[in-house]
């Protein structure tokens, strides 16, 4: 067996001996990333230093045990998770909090505000159930009208537009750790100090969340950044999509959390939505500053196997990579009630993207490791697909009536075909240019908020003193013909090749000395 593995790193071992070395693996996926490595070994290695390639030549065997990467994760972490896997699962949950924070006063607000009666009903309108209560009456700690709330409520999408292009930029440049962790922590600081600034006055409230949404905003940009420097392009489908599902499980769990801490009045009531998260995203970055690093060759537990294999695939395979999806999710004031009282069913539509992306996301990963298809046919079937799922589901809900379950089933459906696009259009960003992933995430992330805050207006022109069955439709088929427009515009206009301009220098001469030593 000695004499067998020495052969692996002899410069004269033949195919024979690595098709035996392969036998010992049980499934094709072993094999598979076996061949992979013994690949990187024998090909010149592609961005590492000549000093580091000298050492992993002159020390230890890569491949002590076959089929078995080396512990990577560090002590708090499983021993045996790669590094890359210990990166995405905290930045999962660093997303959690983004969205839990984003979210949190959207819900909180129907607790601290005293409700305006004004419900606008009409004969074309859903009767609203009259429900008789003997408990005491809710007190409300605020009277603010529906401007002032409606300015609170959109605050921190006025600040979201702030950074998303900058951030992205700054990671590149400076590493997504800290521009990433750092507006997490600043986020949470603020979000504890939510509750003392509305009962100061509802304009430093509104300042708190506007700034809470310029820190937050470069949250999907720098893990685009990370992702390019940490993710091989045959995992792109997959690990990006689902560690960016945190935020889905922000809103999935947060939620309904926040509705029975305000119901048991834990921490004061509706405070509580605010101090619980805040602490939480404060202490995930103490986690975040030992588990998260800019890029694999500044980590300093990953095993050197793993470290060559992600080098060899994201940058011999640049030509097919991928980028983080940059999905909003909103709590418009419109489901403020519904969040209240039924957090779990509000909460379902999300969990069906989460499973749908995880679930496709495999799929289209295996899809291209064979090669089967093109990336920017893969891309576009992805999108098609997407939408026409979402877009029909959307019309569907304005023809329910008053069929309050198929309303809900409609929306469920409607948003887990969003799941198709967000491992697909979403994360294409690194197929076109991972170098520049931020910066271009940033762009799309500015243009993708502007509904954040227009969408609202939008609604209330239309059911302003008109709470219809057909203004609704009006509002859904709206936004399904925005969805249509998309569609096609990136069908037209998409292409999944890398472009010229993303290579450096560096790459470039990497490749003409990698095409001469083949050659020769």
């Amino acid at each position: 067996m000695n004499e067998r593995r020495s052969s692996i790193h002899s410069e004269t071992k033949d195919d024979d001996d690595d098709d035996d070395q392969l036998l010992g693996l049980t499934t094709e996926s072993e094999r598979q990333h076996e061949r992979m490595i013994l690949n990187t070994i024998d090909e010149p290695t592609i961005g590492i230093n000549a000093t580091h390639t000298k050492e992993l030549s002159d020390t230890e065997p890569l491949l002590d045990e076959i089929g078995v990467e080396p512990p990577t994760g560090g002590a708090f972490m499983c021993s045996n998770v790669p590094a890359r896997y210990v990166v995405a699962i905290w930045a999962f949950f660093g997303f959690f909090c983004l969205y839990a924070m984003r979210v949190n006063l959207s819900v909180a607000i129907v607790a601290m505000v005293t409700p305006q009666s004004a419900l606008n009903q009409s004969a074309q309108s859903c009767p609203t159930p009259i429900k008789n209560s003997t408990g005491p009456p809710q007190k409300y700690e605020f009277d603010w009208n529906p401007t002032v709330e409606g300015a609170i409520l959109g605050a921190f999408f006025y600040g979201y537009l702030a950074m998303q292009i900058i951030g992205g930029n700054l990671a590149e440049k400076l590493g997504a750790k800290w521009i990433f962790g750092g507006g997490i922590l600043i986020a949470g600081i603020l979000t504890l100090l939510t509750p003392l600034a509305a009962r100061i006055d509802y304009r430093l409230l509104f300042a708190i969340r506007f700034i809470t949404g310029v820190v937050s905003s470069p949250g999907f940009p720098s893990a685009a950044a990370l992702w390019g420097k940490w993710i091989p392009a045959s995992e792109r489908s997959t690990i990006p999509p689902a560690a960016q599902t945190g935020a889905n499980f922000g809103i999935i769990l947060s939620t309904p959390l926040i509705s029975y801490m305000i119901e048991d009045n834990f921490l004061g009531g509706w405070p509580s939505a605010f101090y619980v998260f805040g602490v939480i995203s404060c202490l995930w970055f103490v986690g975040w500053c030992f588990f998260g690093f800019n890029s694999p060759d500044q980590h300093p537990r990953i095993s050197k196997k793993e470290l060559l294999y992600i080098q060899k695939n994201t940058a011999a395979t640049r030509k097919r990579i991928k980028t983080p999806w940059v999905k909003i999710f909103t709590c418009p004031p419109v489901y403020a009630i519904a969040v209240m009282h039924n957090g779990l069913i509000f909460a379902l539509p999300y969990l069906a993207q989460f499973f749908v992306t995880i679930i496709v996301g495999t799929i289209v990963d295996r899809i291209r490791l064979r090669k089967l298809l093109s990336i920017t046919v893969l891309r576009k079937v992805q999108t098609i697909v997407g939408t026409v799922g979402t877009c029909s589901f959307l019309i569907a809900i304005g023809y329910m009536g008053c069929n309050h379950i198929g309303a809900v089933i409609c929306c469920i459906l409607a948003v887990a075909f969003l799941g198709v696009q967000t491992c697909g259009a979403i994360i294409s960003h690194l197929d076109v240019a991972s170098n520049h992933a931020g910066t271009l995430v940033g762009f799309t992330n500015t243009v993708a908020t502007i509904p954040g805050f227009i969408g609202p207006l939008v609604v209330g022109a239309l059911t302003d003193k008109n709470q219809t069955i057909e203004a609704w439709r009006h509002i859904f088929n709206i936004a399904a013909g925005i969805g249509a427009f998309g569609c096609i515009f990136y069908c037209i206009f998409f292409n999944g090749e890398e472009q010229p301009w993303n290579r450096t220098y560096e790459s470039i001469d990497q490749d003409e000395t990698t095409a001469t030593t083949t050659n020769a």
